[in-house]
């Protein structure tokens, strides 16, 4: 079978298809909304953090990770299971320390921004239990199985380009003194929020996955 190149349309419908995905508000959006509202410095650097996750994950599915899968049918539980346990202890680590501000005094509320916000932004994107089960859906539709190299290398950068732009431009906007103002009371409750965002895409990959078992 020859390649066949993508046409205009598909890759429009790509572009599309990831914007609108990375601009849905899920746990890395709320990440950087906790951090940008105490550090411009740590939501840039957790915005980088979180396009190395995806990175990896959009290179491993524009590569071809079904046969992986085929080959080893407990990967992918496997890696359901160890990503829902992360985000469950960032879950509970982010409403605890939400709770605690909401009972602080009114200038220590919120706490100081994460020493590694890098490191917690990949964690956060990496850790992320449906993260696999998407990218290679979302490609499969646009990348055929015959599309040329140059095609899967030029779908890589596209989307990583878009991803960190995205990011980036969330994390500066939320950092800026006017959101800072207006949000820095809320703090707590950003990480409340943050906080029960993880545990619910733990809590609905694990029911998943116990369903999926007893079957």
């Amino acid at each position: 079978m020859t390649d066949a190149a993508l046409s205009p349309g598909s890759w429009a419908a790509l572009v599309v298809a990831w914007a609108a995905a990375i601009a849905s508000p899920g746990p890395d959006v709320f990440l950087l909304l906790r951090l940008a509202v105490r550090e411009r410095r740590a939501a840039v650097l957790a915005a980088l953090g979180i396009m190395t996750g995806n990175t990896l994950w959009i290179t491993v599915s524009v590569l071809g990770i079904s046969a992986l899968l085929a080959a080893f049918p407990w990967l992918l539980p496997a890696l359901q299971l160890a990503g829902s346990a992360v985000l469950v202890w960032m879950g509970v680590t982010s409403v605890r320390g939400g709770v605690r501000a909401l009972r602080a005094p009114a200038e220590t509320a919120g706490g100081p921004a994460p020493r590694r916000p890098y490191l917690l932004g990949f964690t956060t994107n990496i850790a992320n239990p449906k993260a696999l089960i998407f990218f290679t859906a979302l490609l499969s539709q646009f990348l055929p199985p015959e599309a040329p190299i140059a095609d899967r290398v030029i779908a890589i950068a596209l989307m990583i380009g878009i991803g960190v732009a995205w990011f980036a431009a969330v994390a500066i906007a939320c950092s800026s003194r006017t959101f800072r103002r207006w949000f820095r009371r809320a703090i707590p409750w950003f990480d409340i929020v943050a906080g029960v965002v993880f545990l619910v895409v733990a809590a609905a990959v694990l029911i998943e996955l116990g369903i999926a078992g007893l079957r």
